[in-house]
């Protein structure tokens, strides 16, 4: 799962949504709500939504630690500075 922040430029809304972080495993049905909660507002039901990763609130905040965590015990902290 991932989280995402959704923005409408028709209605103003904006709102925070945890959805599938990819398609793989998932059915045409599954893909067909995924595609239209990427891109259609909720709120008015318009089209051209913008939807980018939630790094802004909490839920977002914690998957994002969470992950980061994850990826430190796979791979170390490779540091990646000069």
């Amino acid at each position: 799962m991932e989280s995402y922040k959704s923005e409408c430029s028709s209605c103003g809304a904006t709102y925070f949504w945890t959805g599938y972080k990819t398609g793989l495993g998932k059915t045409e049905a599954q893909l067909v709500q995924m595609r239209r909660d990427e891109t259609v507002c909720r709120q008015c039901g318009v089209g051209g939504l913008k939807t980018t990763l939630d790094r802004e609130s909490p839920a977002g905040r914690d998957l994002d630690d969470a992950l980061g965590s994850l990826m430190k015990s796979f791979f170390g902290d490779k540091g990646g500075g000069p």
